[in-house]
Formats: C-alpha cells, sequence, structure tokens
C-alpha cells in the first residue's frame, strides 16, 4: 500500500467505524468481562469531560488503539470505535456480543444485584421470643446477608475456574481464599513440567451487605497478578 502514491494515482486511507450499543450495565461489570476476553486492556477516565451523570468518562482500548470503547458520555449507550479491517471487524463484533452479555449473564447480575435497603419498623417485643430467640425476620435478614456474601465468593471462584484449571476456595465468614496452580505465567512464561505457579486470593468482604470489598493478590509473577486483582 505505502507505493500505491508513488506508482498509481491511487491515494491510501482509513476508514474509522462507529457503533452505538445500547448499555445500561456498570462498568466494572464491562471491565471484568472485557478482561476475561481480551488481553492488553487499557482504560482511561477523562476527568475533564463530565459525562451524564457527572462522573468521569470511562473508555476501554486494545489492539493498540485500534479498538476502544467508550461508556458513561451518553446514558444507557457505549460507544464502540475501530479502525475498518478484517481483523478489526472481528474484534468489534465480538466487542458488541460482549456488551450485550455483559448486562444480561446471570454472572453480571449478580455481580450487580444489591439486596433491598428498606427497613420495616420492629417493635421492641418482638424483637426476641419468650424462649430469648431471635425472631424469625431477624434470623431471615441474617441468612439472607450471609448468603449473599457466599453466592458472590462463589461466583468469584467459578470465574476463577474459567481462566485457570486448578483453584481451590476456601470460605471463613465473609472473606474466601482462592488458591491457583498453574504451569505458565505472563512473565515468566511457560514453566517446566514439574514446576508450578501458585497465586494466592484473598476477598473480603467489608460487611455483609457483599457491596465493598478487599482483593489482595500474591504472586511470584508480577503481570499475573495483576491482571487477577483486576
Amino acid at each position: 500500500p505505502e507505493d500505491l502514491p508513488t506508482y498509481t494515482q491511487l491515494r491510501v486511507g482509513s476508514v474509522s467505524s462507529r457503533l452505538h450499543v445500547p448499555f445500561v450495565g456498570q462498568v466494572s461489570t464491562l471491565r471484568l468481562f472485557l478482561n476475561e476476553m481480551f488481553t492488553g486492556v487499557i482504560q482511561t477516565e477523562n476527568d475533564e469531560e463530565k459525562g451524564h451523570d457527572g462522573n468521569a468518562i470511562v473508555t476501554f482500548s486494545f489492539h493498540e488503539d485500534q479498538v476502544k470503547v467508550t461508556t458513561g458520555k451518553t446514558r444507557g449507550i457505549a460507544t464502540v470505535e475501530w479502525e475498518a479491517s478484517p481483523l478489526g471487524d472481528v474484534l468489534a463484533d465480538s466487542v458488541v456480543a460482549l456488551l450485550m452479555h455483559a448486562q444480561s449473564s446471570a454472572a453480571s447480575i449478580r455481580l450487580t444485584s444489591q439486596p433491598c435497603g428498606h427497613q420495616r419498623k420492629v417493635s421492641s417485643s418482638s424483637e426476641e421470643n419468650e424462649d430469648g430467640d431471635q425472631p424469625p425476620s431477624k434470623k431471615l435478614r441474617e441468612e439472607k446477608s450471609q448468603s449473599t456474601t457466599e453466592s458472590r465468593l462463589r461466583l468469584i471462584h467459578n470465574t476463577l475456574l474459567e481462566q485457570f484449571k486448578n483453584v481451590e476456595a476456601t470460605y471463613e465468614s465473609r472473606v474466601g481464599t482462592f488458591e491457583i496452580k498453574t504451569d505458565a505465567g505472563l512473565e515468566s512464561g511457560s514453566l517446566a513440567d514439574d514446576d508450578v505457579l501458585i497465586c494466592n486470593v484473598r476477598v473480603g468482604f467489608e460487611d455483609d451487605m457483599g457491596i465493598d470489598s478487599k482483593i489482595t493478590v500474591e504472586c511470584n509473577d508480577g503481570k499475573l497478578a495483576t491482571n487477577i486483582q483486576d
């Protein structure tokens, strides 16, 4: 293509494509799904230009910035931009499918779901029954809180199992510990037959609501640890 202007009267140009896709999901969910499917995803936030909700506009780019996904600029819309090419068109198609999957799959619903925050008045006399036990409604709320954190920890375990073959999970109250064993890393590459790379992941929720959590990853492969934490 570089020789066309020299030997012919043709000019070489590029075609940029843009597609607006309905998206009402969370940015964190989209980030997780993009990192699961693609490598080298770069996230940038434009603090100077605010979106429809007052937050910064978030852009995800990969494949040497030839494919970009922008969210937050228009309410309920994600913009996909790419340089038209056989490879770029295939990547753009997969991104559109991922956007639809990220807001409708069971995994995304579990990640973004929140328990009802409405409170009901409970009389002091019903807080404890004659035997000193907690009322059934209070027990039910506690069981729901425990089931929320446990289900999200198990969801994280299932997500890790999709990426790694050997993942052992240990649950204790609101904390989940996952031991990942793999024979290849991002920095270390493929290991010898007898060598195993071990990464320890600890996820702890701050309360029974299962919304805010702290994630720590210990691994000799720094790049792999960063991808797991993201």
